[in-house]
């Protein structure tokens, strides 16, 4: 049986695009009901297909998800909805989901890696179906890629789905379907996941043994908070200081790494990676290499891998462990793609993460790898404490910082992925340039680029070289605008350097430390976004989760 190494707070799951559909006289509500706990998959345009009395009634619109479309007197015997994130055609209404002929209504996820190139995927489908007269097995053997699409068949008045490769639909036995296990909270205890298989909503399945986690809405709606302030502020009680009493998560897992380590991974999980290896190199003595999951191809690997995925469905993770035998996945949904594939998970457990960008996730994945090699981390939580009392100071820096569209984040040791972290979250949510690298990098091209249009934002903590100041001192000598960020028994040391200094509350331990200050950062692209006008909860053109 696999072993599952995890910390017992909260479990969520994530995809790209988001498919709900139900049975029975409440399927509308219910419909927009699920659609609501599944719109951070896309928001590009959103839609619903109703069956009635033989007849479907079709709605397609653009933008966010408006319950106002989903208020209707029918009594729908079935009713398939979708939130789209265009990955496939331009975001129009003629592309919205469903597509529909006269006789089938498509909602779909995924990519048709076979369909022409210059045609919508989910349109030729509707052509496959309308050629086959709606045959399930014959579109199932066409298609190429991970796809999971829901259909109205009006002639037979039923429900049909085709799951493919490694995308996966969750059903009910009382007929509820999504493409999001959460969201299916409240409607049923129990759900399975169909994969690779194909069939009629209705029809008899015995696998109903996924338990369907408690409803976190109250957690989406709270105040009209946005989802990325709340998470940052759910850092603080994570618990991260009860690794070794409360988690199974123990001296087992160390010997996993062998001689050697190799992390696949993307974004905030590689920059968790990066952090991570620090730990290890260090305590246990192994070398480490951290990889870009879409350049592991051309990679020797070795026979001890480890891939970190939040959502466990990130394709490039994917396909870099697809051939391997053995390897280990750290993600924080156990219904995962990733999940299944690996012969050990290590939960994250973080809980609900919808932003798209990744806070606690990131925080949670640095503290596991750290603890994997027998670091213990003191409690955040005072720290975390007394920087959330603080906002106000850090919205005036962002304030004073707004203006600047170019950044430079330097960091060294395990500040320096925290830079590469700070400068994605810049980048992500603030819609600011910002690079991330070591703060001697700087020399080497990069200050070409310092004068008083572009800050230079230095992460420092205790145990910094002679050579960081003497970098500090080489940007101001250009007229380089200075920020430190660092922590109060350092600061004296610093605050002369720069023009802008926040220092956090001290944790006594420098990984640690700079997880603390990560949080300034999330806190800074979080403010300035809000400054400038943006939604910091759906920045333009990504999703939470990279799946195609």
């Amino acid at each position: 049986m696999k072993k599952v190494l995890k910390l017992s707070i909260n479990k969520d799951s994530y995809f790209m695009c988001g498919i709900f559909g139900s049975l029975g006289i409440n399927s509308l509500a219910d419909t927009y009901t699920g659609l609501h706990r599944l719109e951070y998959r896309g928001y590009d345009s959103f839609g619903y297909a109703a069956l009635i009395d033989g007849k479907v009634d079709v709605r397609r619109e653009l933008g966010e998800l408006d319950q106002r479309y989903f208020i209707d007197s029918k009594h729908y015997e079935a009713v398939i909805g979708h939130v789209r994130w265009a990955t496939n055609g331009e975001v129009t209404i003629e592309n919205a989901h469903p597509q529909h002929t006269d006789r089938f209504y498509v909602v779909h996820n995924g990519v048709v890696e076979n369909a022409p190139k210059d045609q919508l995927d989910t349109r030729w489908l509707l052509e496959l179906l309308e050629d086959s007269n709606g045959s399930l097995k014959a579109i199932y053997d066409i298609i190429e890629g991970d796809n999971v699409c829901i259909f109205i068949d009006r002639k037979i008045q039923k429900i049909c789905y085709i799951a493919k490769g490694t995308k996966r639909l969750f059903i009910t036995d009382n007929g509820y379907m999504s493409s999001d296990l959460e969201a299916l909270s409240g409607f049923d205890k129990y759900t399975c996941a169909l994969t690779d298989t194909f069939g009629i909503i209705g029809d008899k399945i015995d696998k109903y043994g996924i338990k369907i986690p408690t409803s976190s809405e109250s957690y989406s709606v709270l105040k009209n908070q946005h989802r990325m302030l709340l998470e940052i502020e759910q850092q603080k009680d994570i618990g991260m200081n009860e690794y070794l009493e409360k988690s199974n998560l123990g001296p087992e897992y160390v010997p996993l790494y062998y001689n050697h380590l190799d992390i696949i991974a993307t974004g905030s999980s590689l920059h968790a990676a990066m952090f991570g290896s620090y730990a290890i190199e260090e305590r246990i003595k192994i070398p480490v290499r951290c990889i870009h999951a879409s350049q592991a191809k051309y990679k020797i690997l070795g026979d001890n891998v480890l891939a970190i995925s939040q959502s466990g469905e990130t394709k490039d993770v994917i396909n870099a462990v697809r051939g391997i035998d053995k390897f280990t996945c750290m993600t924080n949904n156990s219904h995962s793609t990733l999940a299944d594939m690996s012969i050990m998970n290590i939960m994250l457990d973080v809980g609900p993460e919808k932003a798209v960008a990744a806070t606690k996730s990131f925080t949670v994945s640095c503290t596991r790898l750290c603890h994997s090699a027998g670091l213990r981390l003191p409690s955040l939580q005072p720290a975390l404490e007394d920087l959330l009392d603080r906002c106000e100071e850090i919205k005036e820096i962002a304030y004073r910082i707004m203006g600047y569209e170019h950044f430079l984040f330097l960091g060294d040791h395990q500040n320096y992925p925290i830079a590469l972290e700070g400068a994605l979250k810049f980048k992500e949510v603030a819609y600011v340039h910002a690079e991330g690298m070591p703060s001697s990098e700087m020399k080497h091209g990069p200050i070409a680029l310092v004068d008083y249009k572009v800050p230079s934002l230095f992460l420092m903590t205790e145990g910094f070289t002679p050579e960081s100041v003497s970098n500090i001192q080489e940007i101001k000598s250009r007229k380089g605008l200075i920020i430190i960020i660092t922590h109060d028994s350092i600061k004296d040391n610093l605050s002369s350097l720069a023009s802008i200094t926040f220092s956090c509350k001290d944790t006594g331990e420098s990984y640690s430390q700079s997880l603390v200050l990560n949080v300034v950062l999330q806190l800074l692209s979080y403010y300035i976004a809000v400054e400038r006008g943006i939604n910091p909860d759906r920045p333009r053109n990504l999703a939470k989760s990279v799946t195609v």
